[in-house]
């Protein structure tokens, strides 16, 4: 047996199928290589696939380890003790080999008698194939410590390489599986400190697939765990190398410091604590004479004077992200920031309109950020993606009221990374309203309700007090609500309706509105003509964390107007979520995408059936609270504050 190909796998249905291709395609004397695939103890399908994949392959077999390790360590070192090639290869299951990859390693090896040859690599993006890793100007008169560094200096220390494996045996040399970060470095410098003839091939020995996945990776953070495995690694290598008369520092340390520094801004767990901190302080400071040669960009810079200071608390405060909220109007996002501020450096550009700003403030905040968002798909949309550099992520936040103006189809579509919209119904007129936004760029990121800090409501005190948040302009529909009141005024003279938010008379843009004027006007007589002008109070704009029990609301109303027609209406209606919160009960006559929003025990067909639940409920303590109880689970699993955040964070790792 001349090679061991060996692949260690963890749920790998869906991913592992262009490597298995590759590996059926390689062209080698199938009685001179095995494969030898070993499961991490997957929990999807992994191992069954691999079971059927080697049963009719003679060369093929798969092996399990007992439990999981959490790392392709261990599965290699399995891998590795049952061997039985000269050689051995070690590939990703998510990788594909070229199929005369193993012939001309083998070939080259056998010529040169080496221990170690290693090619360069095709990476993948979905968009494009680059060539990395090329070693230019080797030649074979390069000397032994020349050939380490050139590797070291030109390559990332990916695991595939073609070993000999009487070296691995010889010097004991396995995978590290304490390390979960930087094994492969680790590997990589014990087998070259050991190698007496080291050999690069110019040849593509596989693709490295980095296609875009909408779920986020275990590489994908960054924390305690890797940074003190980084730790651990950078002086492995150095003492390993420094065998071989490498220094590794000078040649790979400041690229993956400042890798790390990334990692902590953009990737972070936010789990290092001080002790740990003051471990990566000493390793600065003890290497600093050679760091301080390094250039840095500012933030990197300012990093490593926390370090050098041992300023814990502002090496913690820099490990952000600077997040940008940019736009008029920020009310839907404000009770947010200081969540956001938990994982981001929260800075604000409130412009005075739609399409109207401070162009100077905001170059200035833009200057300082690392992630922007826009919140309303208006002119701040438009501005900061033609605005913004590259480097930059803009993620922009679409209500409904974005879909009645024509900012959408003035954005600089490459300059933006992501728009979210509220609901379902909203993402689907999103695209239809802006068809050339591309469908890969709209996500959907649900309202978020902040339940903490509501006065809460008894049911003896609220049972007979309807109420609307807002109820301007028209189609918020106060007439059903009115007539609601009355058929309920029928049944019980103690129903009454209060109504929160600016009154038509307060708001100048409907004085330009006929058409609203003479609705509300109608209004008001309704009032008049079905004797409920003692029955409604317009109580205007209040606090409803504290309003909601003030004026003891057992009920609110949502009897908006469905509308299929663009732009629709009404997109979520957070005042039925606030009153779950405040102990009270939302209830929804039928609106357009209502049931994408709400369960359906919120929500009633007409105003009829919205009478007799109401009714019914006033009536029924154990039913009130009962489905009070399911709402404010509901709102609490879906539409909480946390996993609105942690949204956030995912979103911008993904773009």
């Amino acid at each position: 047996m001349q090679i061991s190909v060996i692949v260690p796998c963890f749920n790998a249905v869906g991913k592992i199928e262009r490597c298995l291709s590759a590996l059926a395609a390689i062209e080698f004397n199938a009685g001179q290589f095995e494969v030898i695939f070993v499961d991490d103890c997957s929990t999807d399908n992994t191992l069954s696939l691999l079971q059927q994949q080697t049963a009719n392959r003679q060369n093929w077999r798969v092996l399990q380890l007992p439990q999981n390790s959490g790392s392709p360590s261990a599965p290699r070192n399995l891998g590795l003790s049952q061997a039985r090639g000269d050689y051995v290869f070690f590939l990703d299951s998510d990788d594909e080999i070229f199929p005369d990859t193993l012939n001309t390693h083998y070939q080259h090896a056998l010529q040169t008698n080496a221990c170690i040859v290693r090619g360069y690599l095709i990476a993948d993006t979905g968009r494009e194939q680059l060539e990395m890793n090329k070693v230019h100007n080797w030649q074979a008169n390069l000397t032994r410590q020349q050939r380490i560094a050139a590797i070291i200096a030109h390559q990332s220390t990916i695991p595939c390489s073609l070993i000999k494996r009487s070296l691995l045996q010889q010097h004991t040399i396995t995978w590290p599986e304490a390390l979960r970060m930087g094994e492969d470095s680790y590997f990589l410098a014990q087998v070259l400190s050991v190698a007496e003839q080291v050999e690069y091939l110019s040849h593509p020995t596989y693709i490295y697939n980095q296609r875009r996945s909408f779920v986020a990776s275990s590489t994908q953070s960054y924390g305690a765990r890797e940074l003190r495995n980084h730790l651990i690694v950078w002086q492995g290598v150095q003492q390993a190398l420094a065998l071989a008369g490498v220094d590794y520092f000078a040649l790979r340390l400041q690229k993956g410091l400042q890798a790390v520094l990334a990692s902590l801004v953009f990737r972070n767990r936010y789990d290092i604590d001080e002790a740990l901190f003051l471990q990566f302080a000493d390793f600065i400071r003890q290497n600093w004479p050679l760091i301080a040669t390094f250039n840095y960009i500012p933030r990197n810079r300012e990093l490593l004077q926390t370090l050098l200071n041992s300023d814990f608390a502002g090496f913690s405060a820099l490990c952000k992200p600077r997040l940008l909220i940019a736009g008029y109007d920020l009310k839907f996002i404000q009770p947010v920031l200081t969540a956001l501020g938990h994982y981001f450096t929260v800075i604000t550009d409130e412009w005075r309109g739609h399409n109207s700003h401070d162009e100077s403030h905001s170059l200035q905040q833009l200057a300082q950020a690392d992630y922007i968002w826009c919140e309303w798909l208006l002119g701040n949309a438009v501005w900061y993606s033609k605005h913004k550099t590259p480097q930059q992520k803009l993620v922009c936040r679409m209500h409904r009221f974005e879909l009645s103006r024509e900012f959408g189809e003035q954005l600089n579509l490459s300059g933006v990374d992501a728009i979210t919209a509220v609901s379902v119904l909203f993402f689907e007129r999103l695209m239809e309203r802006f068809p050339a936004i591309p469908r890969q760029k709209v996500r959907l990121l649900p309202n978020f309700v902040d339940v903490a800090g509501y006065d809460q409501v008894s049911f003896a005190d609220s049972r007979f007090t309807l109420a609307m948040i807002g109820y301007v302009p028209a189609k918020k529909g106060l007439l059903h609500a009115l007539q609601i009141l009355a058929e309920l005024r029928q049944k019980d003279s103690r129903y009454r309706l209060k109504l929160f938010g600016k009154a038509p008379a307060e708001l100048p843009w409907l004085k330009n509105h006929p058409d609203e004027l003479a609705y509300f006007a109608d209004c008001e007589q309704h009032i008049r003509d079905l004797g409920l002008t003692d029955a409604v109070e317009h109580v205007g704009f209040a606090d409803i964390k504290k309003a909601m029990a003030q004026h003891q609301v057992g009920f609110v109303l949502s009897v908006s107007e469905s509308m299929r027609e663009l732009p629709g209406f009404e997109s979520f209606h957070l005042a039925v979520a606030d009153a779950y919160a405040a102990g009270a009960v939302g209830l929804v006559k039928q609106w357009t995408g209502c049931e994408y929003v709400y369960p359906p025990q919120m929500i009633t067909p007409d105003t009829n059936a919205l009478v007799s639940k109401i009714w019914q409920l006033t009536q029924d303590k154990a039913a009130y609270q009962q489905l009070q109880q399911t709402g404010i689970s509901f709102i609490e699993r879906h539409y909480n504050v946390s996993a609105f955040v942690q949204h956030v964070r995912a979103l911008y790792d993904e773009i």
